[in-house]
């Protein structure tokens, strides 16, 4: 969300517990398949500091028992690491996800700028059989950063298209140093099935910041990536450094979509409205860490986070400064793209931010609510999207311009 001049991370930003062994349906075959988290695991810039644990999350996803007969570390440099965790050769993971966690440790001392290099074997009936795990561990110049806790995130299992509880990665600087944080991102894996935000800019000696991981599965079964959070020394502004974290979660069983209710601010200072559902947005504009100040209107209105049957996306855009510094959701597929071939300058954030019911003629269906929109008529354009015709029209006689179809005007339709 830019309006305020701040951005939401990591792409798009998505927004309970069962039992583990049936709470998702994946493609079962026939037989034992293993799946295993990540394949790539690379301890950057360790230094002197040991005992960095790296997870690797084993799932059976197939329809028979899997037997794990041994997991070893091979490669160049086998002993400058160790193995932990719940998998303890030899094992059996039930059918259709019994799952453990392989913890790589870091003992490497790479005082003298060496490479450490080994590889992760898994060995079981599975055909397939799991890939191997390359293993890595470098420094640059033995500024290590700040210490992490905890050393990765997990997620249990979660139903299909809800948000589970948020997590918390703390970062706390041991050093002397003063570092800078740009945005966090995601990489590999099911990377859209997660988002993070963060309270972290300038990091200084013995300080901590945090960043918020939340989980929404688009598909059952294992998930996972890994977050990329990069860093750099206030007096190195140009040397990178990062850190890479297991986040892994299960989709659950995909049952019906619920709503998700969609919460409206409004900017005193630059006379904007602005809406989202997304927990981590909300958040930073309640806790005010913006320049200038958002309060909740008290007005909402329902959306689906997933792609429903009878549903059309619903895509945001930014209009940058100078035409607005404001957002556009465009109703549909048709107004989206015509929405960016008018407007080349504007920043499609998201081509389905939320998912809505389009009218008929302006006719919402049975069972769902009028949704007017209304846009400002000044160079910095601004749009407010509604439920109330009272208040749309309290709008329009301020000098805004009711916007939509049929004799209502109305744009779309909220479940």
């Amino acid at each position: 969300m830019r309006d305020g001049r701040w951005t939401a991370i990591g792409g798009r930003v998505w927004p309970f517990f069962v039992a583990l062994a049936a709470a998702f349906a994946p493609s079962a075959d026939a037989g034992p398949a293993v799946d295993v988290s990540r394949t790539l695991i690379g301890y950057n810039n360790v230094g002197h500091f040991v005992n960095i644990i790296q997870p690797v999350f084993v799932t059976n996803v197939g329809d028979a028992p899997l037997n794990i007969s041994s997991i070893s570390l091979g490669g160049t440099n086998p002993t400058d690491f160790r193995l932990g965790g719940t998998c303890a050769a030899p094992i059996v993971l039930a059918a259709s996800g019994g799952r453990c966690r392989i913890d790589i440790t870091s003992d490497a001392d790479l005082s003298g700028g060496n490479l450490r290099i080994a590889t992760l074997t898994i060995v079981s009936d599975a055909s397939p059989s799991a890939p191997i795990v390359s293993i890595s561990a470098s420094i640059d110049d033995g500024i290590t950063g700040p210490f992490v806790k905890p050393a990765y995130i997990d997620f249990p299992a979660q139903t299909v298209g809800t948000s589970a509880a948020t997590q918390i990665l703390t970062f706390t600087n041991i050093l002397s140093a003063t570092f800078s944080f740009p945005e966090p991102v995601f990489v590999r894996g099911d990377s859209t099935d997660f988002t993070a935000s963060t309270n972290c800019g300038l990091l200084t000696p013995d300080a901590s910041c945090t960043f918020t991981i939340g989980f929404v599965p688009t598909a059952a079964g294992p998930r996972s990536t890994e977050l990329e959070i990069d860093f750099y020394p206030a007096d190195s502004p140009m040397t990178k450094r990062f850190r890479r974290y297991s986040i892994t979660g299960v989709g659950g069983v995909a049952g019906p979509i619920q709503p998700t209710q969609v919460v409206e601010y409004y900017n005193a200072t630059l006379d904007h409205y602005f809406i989202s559902w997304v927990k981590a947005e909300q958040d930073n504009l309640d806790a005010g860490k913006t320049p200038t100040k958002w309060n909740r209107t008290g007005k909402v209105f329902n959306t689906y986070t997933m792609p429903q049957s009878s549903t059309s996306p619903v895509c945001r855009y930014y209009i940058p400064p100078g035409k607005g510094d404001s957002h556009f959701f465009g109703r549909g597929t048709d107004e989206c793209n015509a929405t960016g071939q008018k407007n080349p300058t504007f920043v499609l954030e998201d081509p389905a931010f939320m998912n809505m019911i389009l009218p008929m003629a302006g006719v919402c269906p049975a069972r769902t609510t009028n949704i007017y929109r209304v846009f400002s008529n000044r160079p910095d354009a601004n749009h407010r999207y509604m439920t109330d015709k009272t208040v749309r029209d309290q709008m329009v006689a301020k000098g805004w311009v009711a916007e939509g179809d049929g004799p209502d005007l109305v744009v779309m339709c909220a479940p």
